[in-house]
């Protein structure tokens, strides 16, 4: 009986290692759908903002509120093969007002990254595969002592930015609209502030729409002119900030 069983066993044994490992399919990556780049398509912002600006006779903080509307309306494809998509940025201060044309921009995919050129400035808003806790440089592509003017000063924002992928596919209520479960994913493209410089930029994505939601903090504090951090301690940025700006930017339509 010993014999038989050993037998069987055996043949049992040696059968179930004939049998083929069942093949793992490879995910499909989908991280481009929060990218979207189709002809036609359009997203309303409402922008509200806040410059700070250290204009002779002191400290000045302008508020400003526009409407921003962002469309493809054309690509090509260059020589390396790429598609690059145009994008006609309209700007209007009260939603009575036409649409005025201010900027065009361009956005493509460069094998794994998602490229966005504005002003001229090319950042590298996202990496493939997207997934939690991804990093990057959102802007590689700078120099990161390239200055902007604001107001009626100048300031090098693009230095030290890391970027992450905050949460991925979740969810979000983004003015009047409701995003459930596997549409949503957020971006930090840089959060540093030592006191004296504070960078900030928080961006929400739906997958198909692409931006819903954008908030900077660009400041610098009177204390680097000054030479000295005592009257800037334990205040608030928007105290101690002698330019820059703070902006909101929410989706409010789309097609």
């Amino acid at each position: 009986m010993i014999g038989r069983y050993f037998i069987a066993m055996t043949m049992i044994l040696a059968m179930a290692a004939c049998q083929t490992d069942p093949v793992v399919q490879p995910g499909v990556d989908d991280s481009e759908d929060y990218f979207p780049l189709q002809v036609g398509r359009y997203v309303d912002y409402q922008v509200d903002s806040i410059v700070f600006d250290d204009a002779p006779g002191g400290n000045t903080k302008d508020t400003i509120s526009f409407q921003i509307r962002e469309e493809t309306v054309n690509y090509n494809v260059s020589v390396s093969g790429d598609t690059l998509y145009y994008i006609h940025r309209f700007r209007r201060n009260q939603p009575s007002l036409p649409w005025t044309l201010t900027d065009v921009w361009t956005a493509h995919f460069d094998e794994n990254n998602a490229l966005r050129t504005e002003e001229n400035l090319t950042f590298r808003k996202m990496t493939m595969p997207l997934f939690k806790g991804l990093k990057w440089s959102a802007t590689d592509y700078i120099n990161p002592q390239t200055s902007i003017q604001v107001g009626t000063e100048r300031l090098e924002p693009y230095e030290y930015w890391e970027s992450s992928v905050e949460t991925i596919d979740d969810s979000a209520h983004i003015g009047t609209f409701i995003f459930p479960v596997g549409q949503v994913m957020q971006v930090i493209q840089t959060d540093s502030d030592d006191d004296l410089m504070k960078r900030y930029v928080h961006e929400t994505y739906a997958r198909g729409i692409g931006l819903i939601a954008r908030t900077d903090t660009i400041l610098d504090s009177k204390c680097i002119d000054l030479g000295d951090f005592g009257p800037c301690a334990d205040k608030p940025w928007t105290v101690h900030a002698s330019k820059g700006y703070i902006l909101s930017q929410v989706m409010i339509d789309h097609n």
